[in-house]
Parts: C-alpha cells; structure tokens; sequence
C-alpha cells in the first residue's frame, strides 16, 4: 500500500514538474526579447558641419539624419512586461527566469570545476562588488514592494576574452546560493545577430531572455532603442554588466577599435578573404581590416574615439541616478574557445574532450582551463557629468518606463562629448586591470 502511494506521488510530481517548465517555457517564448528589425546601420544623428565635430571620411560609415531611419517596432507586451522592473514580471515568466539561470548557472559551475580552476581575487573590491550584489535586494518591505523606487544601480564593465564570458565568467562571480536566483544576477546584452537572430527558434530566444539577456543591434549606434530598452534595468536599480570593447580580444591589453587607414573598413571574421571587396558592390574597391587579428592590432588607437564604445557612456550620463560602476578583468577563456590571429575566427580549443578528462584517464594537467579574475576600484563619474552640465545644463534622464519614442534619447555632439570622457577614464582603469591580470597569469 505503502508503494503504491509512493509511485502515485512520484508520477504526480512528474506531471506538475513537467506541467511547469512546458508553461513557464512557453511564457519566456511568448515574452522572448524582440530584436531591433529597422532598416538603418547607424547612429540617427544629423551630422553639423561644425568646425569642432569629427569630419566624415571615406573611411567611416556615413551618418545618417533621424529622417532617414524607421522606428524600430517595439512590442507593446514585451515593452510592459519583459524590459519592466522584477516586480512587475508574470509568476510564470519569473518560474521561467528562475529555470534559465538555475540551470545554466549549474551546468557553468560544474564545467567550470571539472575542466579545470576558477579564481577570483579574494581583495577588498571583490568584497565590495559582493557587498553591492548581495543587498541589492534588501530594499524591499515585507510583501517585496521596493521602498525606494529611485536606487543606484550597479554597472560592471569587463574584457571580453570569448564568446563564452558570459555565462562563464559571469554565473561564477557570486556563491552558488545566491547565483542561480534571479533576483541577484545581472542583466546583460547580446549582439542580436548571434543570439536572437531569426534562424534561430523562439524558444531559444525565450530560454536567453529569460537568462536576463537582451538583445542589442551592432552598428546601430548609440541611439538605438535596444540600448534604451537595456538602460531601463539600470533605472530599476538593477545589476548590469558590459562588454564595452564591443567584441572579443584575445590579447594581452584591452582590446577595441583602431584608427584605420585610408580606404579602409572593419569587416569581420566571416568576411575574411574579401580583402578588395568591402561589400557585394563591385565598385567597392576598399580594404577590410578584421577586427582581433594581428593586422588590427598594428593600427595606433583612434584618438578621437578611444577603443570602448560610447553606449556605455551615455547610459551612465543619463541615468536617474549615476550608478555604481566597477571595473574587472579576467584572462583564460581564450584558452577554451581560442580566435584565429589571421582571419579572427574563433573556434572550439583542439583535444576539448580529452582535456576534460582527470589525469587517472588520460587527462593532461597543461590542458585544463586556468581562469583568474580581479575586480577594481569603483569608477566616478561626477566629476565630469556636474562640468557638463555646468557648461550646457541638464541632461536629461530615462526612466525604468520609459517610452519607445527616441527624441530625447538621440544625442547632441556636446552629450558624445562627454559619453567619451566617461567611455576614456573606464579605457585608462580598466586597461591597466587587463594588462595586471594577464601578467599575473603568465607569472
């Protein structure tokens, strides 16, 4: 008798099990993060023929006026739900959130403890960045309504070693407990063409999102609403994390963009071996530079623009309230999914399998994936708003509902000006923090 109320119990408990992933997947499918499908490759900002502004070359992309591109189509459900603080989010999105990090934070853990050692510098910044994370969600009374609806968030900004940084680096940052709830972790973006790109199915795009990652268009520029959509979160008082290299650099220094020669383009990797055509244009004769290779690591820094993008920079200028940046750095992942310094394509490390493997079976200590990281000193920025708005008056700030209209979000060139004073102290701290981590791991 006693068995046959066991079975019972475990095949109901099957079915509820079963009954809530299908439906909390299905929430995340149909909440899934909308990607920006708006003709446009640029900044919508109106170039000025002002002797102080950056000039247009044949060699950087043309500026486009607002006129010239369409509004990108923002889904009234997603926009009132997906992008809204956690409170606000549906039980079965939150079952589904709860789900996509549990999971893939799990499985990190485990790859990262079995192919080879995590470390994280065990300093006072690493204590201050837990510190930040862990209480981030003591403000709340006791029906978990926030007390305060204006709260500094926290922005962490990093090198970007390999397409797998995040998770992997980032589900390793906080303790286990804490680092499989939703409430506690970062949100992130993806560039859209790898992760929310339309070959791939909904339910993919659901699972991502429901990771808390959300999608942001290459090339668009900083006045695109997908940046916007990420800076609400920010406005919530959340936890964000950046990539502001803008791409994947396997070297030694802080990677990002060069100053490029005359009657030249970045391309990228899938486009190596077009290297008179710059485009499926046959009168397009100009030379593509492939960004993370040896060839684009000879080019001096541009010195108007410095190597990190300015969309970091002006989510900080804008935010109700400045947020608490802190900087890290890691080096190691290079070793798992390694970048050709040719073509720039990254591919799977050789003998992965086998450097899985303990040493009892085969397994080569050398093979084993080596990770170590270190948090700065926090970054301020007050500084350089207040000169700012001294000289020009207030900028203006999003909001956590902040609408899908882009007037205000579009930048003037004196905002660009300062996005590049910020974007060039984060560029000096987190330079530094890259070339120390990466000597200590050769030492």
């Amino acid at each position: 008798m006693a068995h046959q109320y066991i079975q019972k119990c475990l095949r109901y408990t099957k079915y509820a099990v079963g009954t809530v992933f299908i439906t909390s997947m299905t929430s995340a499918w149909y909440y899934r993060p909308l990607a920006d499908t708006s003709t446009g490759t640029h900044d919508n900002y109106k170039h000025t023929t002002n002797d102080n502004t950056q000039s247009s070359t044949k060699n950087q992309a043309p500026i486009l006026s607002t006129d010239s591109i369409a509004t990108p189509k923002i889904n009234d459900r997603s926009s009132q739900f997906f992008w809204s603080s956690r409170d606000e989010v549906p039980i079965l999105l939150s079952w589904a959130r709860s789900i996509s990090i549990g999971v893939t934070t799990l499985a990190i853990r485990i790859l990262m403890n079995t192919y080879g050692r995590y470390e994280i510098k065990d300093d006072v910044h690493y204590h201050e960045f837990l510190k930040d994370v862990l209480e981030r969600d003591m403000d709340t009374d006791g029906e978990g309504s926030r007390r305060n609806e204006r709260r500094q968030g926290l922005l962490t900004i990093s090198n970007h070693r390999s397409l797998f940084d995040d998770p992997g680096i980032v589900s390793c940052l906080l303790p286990l407990p804490q680092a499989i709830q939703p409430k506690y972790n970062r949100w992130g973006i993806c560039s859209q063409e790898y992760c929310f790109n339309d070959a791939l199915p909904g339910i993919i795009k659901g699972y991502l999102g429901a990771g808390q990652v959300l999608p942001i268009c290459r090339g668009k520029g900083i006045n695109q609403q997908l940046l916007k959509d990420f800076g609400r979160h920010l406005a919530c008082g959340e936890w964000c994390h950046l990539f502001p290299e803008g791409g994947v650099w396997q070297w030694n220094e802080l990677g990002g963009r060069r100053e490029l020669p005359e009657n030249t383009i970045i391309g990228a990797s899938s486009d190596f071996g077009k290297l008179n055509n710059a485009s499926d244009n046959e009168d397009d004769d100009r030379i593509r530079i492939i960004p993370a290779t040896t060839q684009q690591r000879a080019l001096p820094v541009n010195p108007s623009k410095g190597k990190l993008k300015w969309g970091t920079g002006k989510l900080i200028a804008h935010a109700p309230i400045i947020p608490k940046v802190i900087p890290f750095a890691h080096v190691g992942m290079e070793k798992l999914l390694p970048q050709d310094e040719v073509t720039g394509k990254t591919r799977l490390r050789d003998n992965l399998l086998r450097s899985m493997l303990p040493s009892m079976l085969g397994g080569e200590e050398e093979d084993k994936l080596s990770v170590k990281v270190q948090f700065g000193q926090e970054i301020m920025f007050d500084d350089l708003i207040h000169e700012h708005e001294q000289k020009y008056g207030k900028l203006w700030k999003y909001g956590p509902n902040e609408g899908s209209t882009t007037s205000k979000w579009d930048s003037s060139y004196e905002e660009r000006i300062l996005y590049n004073k910020i974007v060039q102290r984060i560029e000096d701290r987190l330079d530094i923090l890259t070339k120390q981590v990466c000597q200590d791991k050769r030492e």
